[in-house]
């Protein structure tokens, strides 16, 4: 199993179900995602993985392990394919490199995070 589906079906489950993450867990999940490695995706995987066995959290492993199913199925279907969830095409144009799996992580918490309405810049008047 790719570590980096590992770290997709975890973002989906930022993107589509924050709501099942608490307060104190978003606050943890802040926490956790400063100190990820920057380049290593296996130990990204393994460190979500983790996170995610804490009984309190067992609806969010639920989800985790739909939504990672679900993405390992279809990249054993599209094999060589340029394609994502739902068959979409990458963002990333084929000359510029991807986003590491830490800034998409990063990307996700900050646009899901409860707290983020308040990081939110405020419009100058």
């Amino acid at each position: 199993m790719s570590s980096q589906n590992s770290i997709q079906a975890f973002i989906q489950i930022l993107n589509s179900q924050s709501q099942l993450i608490s307060l104190p867990d978003w606050e943890e999940l802040q926490q956790i995602h400063r100190n990820l490695p920057e380049d290593d995706d296996e130990e990204i995987a393994e460190i979500l993985e983790d996170w995610l066995q804490t009984a309190s959290r067992s609806q969010l492993l639920a989800a985790y392990e739909e939504n990672l199913e679900i993405i390992t199925d279809k990249s054993s279907i599209d094999v060589g394919k340029n394609l994502g969830i739902a068959k979409s095409k990458s963002q990333t144009p084929p000359d510029k490199p991807s986003p590491s799996s830490k800034e998409l992580l990063d990307n996700a918490i900050k646009l899901n995070a409860p707290l983020s309405d308040k990081q939110k810049s405020q419009p100058t008047k």
